[in-house]
């Protein structure tokens, strides 16, 4: 297989796997995929997560990420303070809608995840898994 041709097939099965993830958690007050991956990041980041830290936790812009806090924070979703070392940085910790909006979607995520690959292979994912990582690894130390 030729590196286009890996390329392909592994951004169409990350993008059809979102797709249909996303779609099997729909439902009233659910978060979409992408809100959820930055509400763990946020939750993953004890004393809160810069904007850069969200960039780099989920592979988006700072400008990107700046907006999608802005969002979430209106939604009631976040609780921004200063940054205590850096007075220019704000840091974004989960409020309590915030907390029960990320368990609820949590929950429906593992449902929706379990339910799109129920029928593939353990076996056959642990070798995809091992697989990419290697392809990871290639990728780093081409940097």
């Amino acid at each position: 297989m030729s590196a286009h041709e890996y390329f392909a097939a592994l951004v169409r099965h990350e993008t059809d796997l979102w797709n249909t993830v996303e779609k099997r958690m729909r439902g009233e007050g659910v978060l979409s995929l992408a809100r959820l991956e930055v509400l763990r990041v946020i939750a993953a980041a004890p004393a809160g997560a810069r904007v850069q830290d969200v960039a780099d936790g989920v592979g988006t812009s700072i400008a990107a990420s700046s907006r999608l806090l802005d969002r979430l924070d209106a939604d009631g979703l976040l609780d921004r303070t200063p940054d205590p070392v850096d007075r220019r940085s704000v840091r974004s910790t989960l409020s309590p809608l915030g907390r029960s909006a990320l368990a609820i979607a949590s929950e429906r995520f593992s449902e929706a995840l379990d339910s799109v690959l129920s029928a593939a292979d353990a076996e056959v994912i642990a070798a995809g898994v091992a697989a990419i990582e290697r392809m990871q690894t290639a990728l780093e130390s081409s940097r």
